[in-house]
């Protein structure tokens, strides 16, 4: 899943030592279109998903932080429906290296996976319900004209049946005054699994809707964000995604609300 979330412990910005930031975020997901395999498809009706999550970052020292993510999910496909705790990651990030207008952070996280059931009857399951853990190095630049940029690479590996992974995402920002934007490409590759063979009802004799969490994932989205700073410690943002291409995923549309709160004081800048 792409979600704007996960882009705040992406950061390569870290919180001032100290610093406690609150996140609430609401994800509403949809797709008709999926690509199972090489191949183009289209889904009876459309998929849906609803998640709220909750963020955590704290800055233990001057170049250390810890960030917590966990959420409720629900999923909704023909009158089926499926939903719990989201897999839940507790990352920890390390700027390494910082100069006059460049960071680089190193983060490394565990996945917990959450309890919600993988269905052996569809494709209507909140997630692929795996625990492990992830790797990833972050680069930030600062830029002229109030501008920002920022990288992220990495791998991420989980227990089986799950594919291993190497993810990453680029993208650009800028903020005046209260106002903040960003822009991204995010993507990620899994280096095995399957395909996805057949279409609902019925699939083929070497494909069945349990093996879903097996199938080689590959996905390319862009995301867009906007942000508003109501006090030094209140910040509310909007977000919009889409997954354009890929393997054995849908094509999602993604929308995304959220409002964070730092405690104490002023809340750390991202392009800082």
């Amino acid at each position: 899943m792409v979600h704007s979330a996960s882009l705040w412990a992406a950061s390569p910005w870290l919180p001032e030592a100290g610093k406690v930031t609150a996140t609430m975020m609401y994800v509403n997901d949809e797709f008709s279109e999926y690509r199972p395999g090489a191949l183009k498809g289209t889904l009876p009706a459309p998929y849906g998903q609803q998640t709220y999550y909750g963020f955590l970052e704290y800055g233990i020292a001057k170049k250390l932080a810890l960030d917590f993510e966990t959420g409720s999910t629900e999923t909704a496909f023909r009158g089926n429906s499926l939903g719990g705790i989201t897999d839940t990651t507790i990352g920890m990030r390390y700027q390494a290296f910082s100069g006059e207008h460049y960071v680089v952070s190193f983060r490394g996280a565990a996945i917990i996976k959450g309890n919600y059931l993988i269905t052996p009857t569809g494709n209507w399951s909140p997630g692929d319900k795996a625990s492990g853990g992830l790797g990833s190095v972050l680069v930030g630049w600062a830029l002229p004209k109030h501008f920002f940029s920022f990288l992220e690479t990495g791998y991420r590996i989980r227990t089986n049946p799950v594919p291993q992974d190497y993810f990453g995402s680029v993208g650009i920002g800028s903020g005046i005054k209260r106002f903040s934007w960003t822009a991204s490409y995010q993507m990620s590759r899994a280096i095995n699994g399957t395909d996805i063979r057949g279409t609902l009802p019925r699939f083929t004799p070497y494909f069945n809707a349990s093996m879903f969490p097996a199938t080689k994932k590959v996905f390319d989205a862009v995301d867009t964000a906007v942000y508003y700073r109501v006090r030094d410690d209140l910040t509310f943002g909007f977000n919009y995604g889409k997954i354009y291409s890929g393997r054995n995923v849908g094509l999602k549309r993604i929308y995304a609300a959220s409002v964070s709160y730092t405690l104490p004081g002023k809340l750390p800048h991202f392009h800082h």
